[in-house]
């Protein structure tokens, strides 16, 4: 505190002093005056003392003036002790707590009803009319029971609102449905990765794209990485042993493909499972005809070299292994759209955009390794550079996890949310309850504790069930409410006993009786009890669904039904139409296209394009005994019988020797 500061605040304590004086000598004069029988224009500051001085020898008198006297002191003395005792006194504490939820002012102070501070701010809820809103970088968690309008009351208002980029996992796809027109309309990059779309809609997104350029010594790390996903080390003894053979295997096969990538054939988790099979030959002889290619690295001939070395008894042990969870790439639609990539999501912090990763409940186990691998390379890539360390990263990206629980551990996130924030990572955690994430399979009891306390808001919505709400109760605290029981006697005055006691600030009844309109935010000091901001109420977003509706816009200023808004998303009114689609037959046909074309020792299988290109330069003849060929060798590897295209008949023969140098180039790579 300056001396200036001091010295006002001195003044100020002065005048208080004096003026709580000069009303205390009033006071007694006036008090005086009316004992006396005296006119009230005899009163003044110094009536006491002048009287005192004239008429103090007067029994009577005295009297009087002594009385007043007193009251003229006591009250100053009296204002001045309450005042100290009010600015350093400690206040009584309740004996058994005073919760109590914020007021009014409270919650102004908290900031929530400001708007963004230069970061973009994420809707948790509405109070008084107004939006409650959490700016900056910390997280947000949401514990919300199934059917509860976490949907419509938080995904969808942000989606709406939310300026930077978001990467919202999407079951049912109805944020995309409602949402993705309109943040296209303002400037953001809008994709959906829907792999197991059963209408094949969907972007792509290859796992091998972000790292396919990154250098030898790097690269390792990111497929063992990647490896770990589909076989993890924190498993029981016997299985970690299989889970590493087979993790070496494909170590070595991913490797190879991208060593050996061309613009027909990438690496892909499809290809990888595709050459687990042997592509028509036995599994030996197939690793050790690509261990054989020249140029290889170290670490991919290592990895092959390992394999080969293992006894045919394990090799059946680690080729299950090594399938189980790649079984998936079997579905033409989950190939293709893990086979390119359609957004890079190394630049979610440089350009605004919004990838939906649109997952049908029914699919969620099949994905949920999938989803998982994808969350965390996201991570994984943007948590390398620091937003102040380079200029490009302008953006923010929240990540909307929705049926968090559901994708499995993320071992990233449990690992680094106490970080990832600077990195302007932002997670909106939707659970439907704490206890789910505490399985041991997921994040136990510890991993949870510190999740919880890593997100600074915690959203929680009537709970359903009443641990829930006892546990809910128990955080929300103790307040200390006065008894009064009253007691009658016969013959004796009524008596009445005071007691202290205990009393919840909700009991779990009470958290369960709440409206379905009603919320309790936490992390801001006291509770906050407020509203849900439901989007379908709100005029605000109701007129962004319009600006992209034409039904909805002829409703003028009517809010729209929830059935005209099912009809509006129905009809695909509301979300962006440039969605590519897969066709799974077309695919199939080009990886069956794929495999009609080989090299005599099978190692190189042609591409569609290949045979596009075989067309394009009017090598008909040779094309159909190419094809011929390829049917021929499919036909015997379902018999169980290897094809060898040295025995093929003497026009295949002939066919082969008048090969254009276009053809040689395609069939043996």
């Amino acid at each position: 505190m300056t001396i200036q500061s001091k010295i006002l605040l001195s003044a100020l304590a002065a005048a208080g002093v004096a003026a709580v004086a000069v009303g205390g000598q009033y006071a007694g004069a006036a008090l005086f005056a009316k004992m006396q029988h005296l006119p009230s224009s005899v009163v003044g500051i110094f009536t006491l003392r002048d009287y005192w001085h004239a008429y103090g020898d007067v029994p009577a008198v005295k009297k009087a003036l002594t009385a007043c006297t007193f009251v003229s002191v006591a009250i100053p003395v009296g204002a001045i002790t309450a005042a100290c005792f009010a600015a350093f006194g400690t206040a009584k504490r309740e004996l058994h707590g005073s919760a109590r939820f914020a007021k009014a002012h409270e919650i102004r102070k908290t900031g929530l009803l400001d708007g963004e501070d230069g970061k973009p701010a994420l809707i948790v809820g509405k109070y008084r009319g107004k939006y409650l809103t959490f700016p900056g970088q910390q997280f947000v968690m949401l514990a919300a029971p199934t059917r509860s309008g976490k949907g419509v009351a938080v995904a969808i208002p942000n989606l709406l609102t939310y300026p930077d980029s978001m990467v919202v996992l999407d079951l049912k796809l109805e944020n995309y449905k409602y949402t993705s027109a309109y943040r296209q309309k303002y400037g953001q990059k809008v994709f959906l990765w829907a792999p197991f779309a059963e209408d094949g809609k969907s972007h792509g997104w290859n796992v091998f794209d972000s790292i396919a350029d990154r250098p030898e010594h790097l690269r390792i790390g990111d497929v063992q990485a990647i490896g770990l996903k589909f076989y993890p080390t924190n498993v029981e003894a016997k299985t970690k042993f299989w889970n590493d053979l087979a993790r070496n295997l494909f170590v070595g096969l991913s490797l190879y493909l991208m060593e050996t990538a061309t613009k027909e054939r990438s690496c892909t988790l499809g290809e990888i499972f595709r050459q687990s099979s042997g592509m028509g030959r036995p599994i030996k002889e197939h690793i050790a005809q690509l261990r054989a290619t020249k140029g290889l690295s170290e670490a991919c001939t290592g990895a092959l070299n390992r394999f080969l070395a293992s006894g045919d008894e394990v090799l059946s042990s680690i080729l299950s292994t090594f399938n189980a969870p790649l079984l998936i790439f079997d579905n033409p639609i989950v190939d293709a759209a893990t086979s390119h990539s359609s957004f890079d999501i190394n630049e979610v912090r440089r350009q605004r955009m919004t990838i939906y990763i649109g997952i049908q409940p029914n699919r969620l186990e099949d994905a949920a390794l999938l989803v998982n691998l994808f969350f965390s390379q996201l991570i994984d890539l943007n948590t390398s550079v620091l937003p102040e360390h380079d200029a490009s990263l302008k953006y923010q990206c929240t990540l909307v996890l929705d049926e968090f629980t559901a994708i499995g551990r993320v071992n990233i996130i449990d690992t680094s949310n106490a970080f990832i924030a600077g990195y302007d990572l932002r997670l909106l955690t939707i659970i439907q309850a704490v206890s789910q994430m505490e399985r041991p399979s997921l994040y136990g009891k510890e991993g949870t504790r510190t999740l919880v306390v890593n997100h600074a808001a915690k959203v929680v919505y009537p709970p359903k069930d009443h641990q829930e709400a006892k546990d809910l109760s128990d955080a929300l605290g103790y307040f200390t409410e006065t008894s009064v029981s009253k007691s009658r006697t016969p013959g004796k005055p009524r008596g009445e006993n005071h007691s202290d006691q205990k009393r919840a600030l909700m009991m779990p009844q009470e958290l369960e009786e709440m409206g379905q309109d009603e919320e309790i935010l936490l992390g801001f000091g006291k509770p906050i009890r407020c509203k849900k901001a439901f989007y379908y109420n709100d005029p605000v977003f109701v007129d962004r669904l319009k600006e992209m509706s034409p039904s909805l816009r002829g409703l003028g200023e009517d809010l729209p039904t929830e059935t005209q808004l099912k009809a509006a998303a129905g009809a695909n009114e509301l979300c962006t139409g440039d969605v590519p689609v897969i066709d799974p037959i077309e695919w199939q046909a080009k990886r069956r296209a794929a495999t009609a074309v080989r090299r005599e020792d099978g190692t190189r299988v042609a591409r569609a394009t290949d045979l596009v290109a075989m067309r394009d330069a009017e090598v008909s003849v040779a094309l159909a005994a190419v094809l011929a060929e390829g049917v021929y060798a499919d036909l015997l590897e379902l018999t169980g019988k290897r094809f060898n295209f040295a025995d093929t008949g003497s026009q295949a023969s002939a066919a082969r020797g008048s090969r254009s140098p276009i053809q040689e180039e395609i069939t043996h790579g």
